[in-house]
């Protein structure tokens, strides 16, 4: 996973000049067309992590290919999704309000489904032992059927996570593509992947100065 994440990132960078470059150009076909390839990037980091995380379900939540500054920002393995609103341009359509709102409401109850998981928890024991799979404490059915409850559950929320990531990603698109000319959705994209890369390049550098 650290391999293909490195690869993104580099791909991500590309993405973001050619933004900048389509927008000072005001270049509107080739803006339509990478905000086509944006979203397909993004997509594609969300399937690939789903498919890791069948394998490794804890380090899909808190990935070790992330510095920890980087995992300071994790909710539910990844971005709050109510953070992409902040790169809006601006406007607020009702569309774009009632997509805020509902993306808070779902934020929430996904935040006490995650709550509740961990209050059930014996946590460090169970995280731990999802990933190694003690042999010693595996011998114990009961520890098997919760583990892989719990693993369950992990998964379950992972994926709906990411589907409310990518679901507030293409519903702001939408809203800002029936608002405007596409420069403002290039605008978005290129603002909210360029702070991604700025978080990336911080902890980065945070990281190699304590080392």
């Amino acid at each position: 996973m650290e391999a293909y994440f490195t690869e993104w990132v580099r791909q991500e960078e590309s993405l973001v000049s050619s933004f900048l470059l389509a927008i000072s150009s005001n270049d509107t076909a080739d803006q339509l067309h990478l905000i086509s390839l944006a979203l397909a990037h993004i997509e594609s980091y969300y399937l690939h992590k789903s498919r890791f995380a069948q394998g490794d379900v804890v380090e899909a939540f808190y990935p070790r290919y992330l510095t920890p500054f980087e995992r300071t920002f994790l909710w539910l393995g990844g971005f709050r999704p109510s953070l992409l609103f902040k790169f809006v341009p601006h406007g607020r359509s009702d569309a774009m309000i009632h997509l805020k709102r509902s993306v808070s409401v779902e934020e929430k109850e996904m935040s006490k489904e995650m709550a509740s998981l961990q209050e059930g928890l014996a946590a460090r024991e169970l995280l731990d032992a999802i990933r190694s799979a003690d042999m010693c404490m595996m011998m114990n059915r009961d520890l098997e059927r919760v583990v892989a409850e719990v693993g369950a559950t992990l998964r379950a929320l992972l994926a709906s996570a990411d589907r409310l990531r990518l679901c507030t990603l293409r519903g702001i698109r939408d809203a800002l593509m029936s608002m405007s000319a596409p420069t403002d959705a290039a605008m978005f994209f290129a603002k909210a992947m360029n702070f991604h890369l700025q978080l990336h390049r911080f902890g980065l550098q945070y990281h190699n100065r304590d080392n």
